[in-house]
């Protein structure tokens, strides 16, 4: 899935290896200075009520390992939004987004002895399908019933739970950010949707399937998928920012699996530049082919995950992401791999932060001490904060 010769012949002028995706871990930085640093970091179901007052636990635990790492453009994935939430739930504050309360009682504030606390004046928290029902009633989950969270376009108890938060040092332009959260899975070429009536899909009573009618209105994000042009170093950097369903729980048509991959591998055709897709405002195409851009997040994919394998299809093999070295942890080498970023699974690696090839990677770590690390209490933080671990990425131009 090569993007361009042009792309290709650039990174070879520049001295990147960027042919062959390997697993090499990265280390400091090579010269220059550290570049621009994004992080993604899943912060575990965090919800209004923990970010719009300071003293939560666990949010202070996520802050204080987001300011070890000072992140200059950053993701929280599991971020409720409060918008979404207050127009079915009454009392909840909407002065402030949850992102912007995060920031505001937590990441501003220092979290420990030595830390700084961290202004990001750009925010932005953007729409998420889950728990989001559609206009008329349909059985998604096929357990006979309508409601969330199993009939929302993506799960969750109310809308806006498990969503994502953005915060940046660098400005955007909103009125050019691309969101595609109505983006239809079904008008995604040679889709893998579970067709009722299609040979192999199973209709028994614990499968998952669509019928022809409701592939008219699924969705294909589970949470959203957005572009976000970052303005930075006098030059645009496109924020990427998804975070799909998990592919589990989902019965004998691996429903939530096929849904995973085709989740990990509509950004993988944006940058490639498919002409099938539209964001919500109607534009339609993906990145044009000299645009610079950083994919962030809690992709739930990971290298070698059975019988699809979409990590390494569209992240490990693909020419249009650098990924010849990848992110590493004392404590996920502890658990039998270092390039994990999630404790379930034995230690998983599902978290990206992953840069296009005209962009010189300049080091990248994940956040997770081993056990017998000392560092001022890292460890417990990290515990706290999530069953993920922090994942970063030092990105600069070749010429920086």
């Amino acid at each position: 899935m090569s993007r361009n010769l042009n792309r290709r012949n650039f990174l070879k002028v520049a001295g990147s290896v960027a042919a062959g995706a390997t697993l090499a871990g990265t280390g400091a930085a090579e010269s220059g200075g550290r570049g621009t640093r994004y992080a993604a970091f899943n912060v575990r179901n965090l919800t209004t009520e923990q970010v719009q007052q300071p003293g939560d636990s666990q949010a202070a635990a996520a802050a204080r390992v987001i300011q070890e790492v000072d992140p200059d453009v950053l993701v929280v994935n599991e971020l409720a939004n409060n918008l979404q939430q207050a127009t079915v739930e009454e009392g909840v504050p909407t002065a402030r987004t949850n992102v912007e309360a995060f920031v505001d009682n937590y990441l501003s504030v220092p979290q420990g002895p030595g830390l700084t606390g961290i202004d990001y004046p750009y925010t932005l928290q953007p729409t998420s399908n889950t728990g989001v029902l559609p206009e008329e009633e349909y059985d998604f989950n096929k357990n006979g019933e309508f409601g969330r969270p199993g009939d929302a376009f993506g799960f969750g108890f109310f809308p806006g739970q498990y969503a994502f938060g953005i915060a940046s040092k660098y400005p955007f332009d909103e009125n050019e950010v691309r969101s595609f959260q109505t983006f239809r899975w079904a008008d995604m070429p040679d889709n893998l949707i579970p067709l009722e009536g299609e040979e192999g899909v199973s209709t028994a009573d614990d499968a998952i399937y669509l019928t022809e009618a409701e592939t008219e209105v699924y969705r294909l994000s589970s949470k959203t998928h957005i572009d976000v042009p970052f303005e930075v170093d006098g030059g645009t950097v496109h924020g990427l920012f998804a975070h799909p369903t998990p592919p589990v729980f989902d019965g004998p048509n691996n429903f939530n699996g096929r849904w995973n991959h085709d989740e990990v591998r509509f950004f993988a055709d944006y940058v490639a530049g498919a002409e099938y897709i539209y964001d919500d405002s109607g534009r339609t195409g993906g990145l044009d082919a000299d645009a610079s851009y950083v994919l962030l997040g809690d992709m739930n994919a990971g290298p070698g995950d059975e019988p699809l394998d979409p990590a390494t299809e569209y992240f490990l093999e693909n020419d249009d992401f650098t990924t010849r070295r990848l992110p590493t942890s004392p404590g996920g080498a502890q658990r039998g791999n270092p390039y994990a970023t999630a404790t379930f699974g034995g230690g998983s690696k599902v978290d990206w932060a992953l840069p296009s090839p005209d962009l010189s990677l300049r080091a990248s770590s994940v956040v997770w001490p081993s056990e017998n690390a000392g560092k001022r209490g890292l460890g417990s933080d990290v515990a706290t904060a999530s069953d993920h671990r922090l994942v970063w990425a030092d990105v600069a131009k070749h010429d920086d």
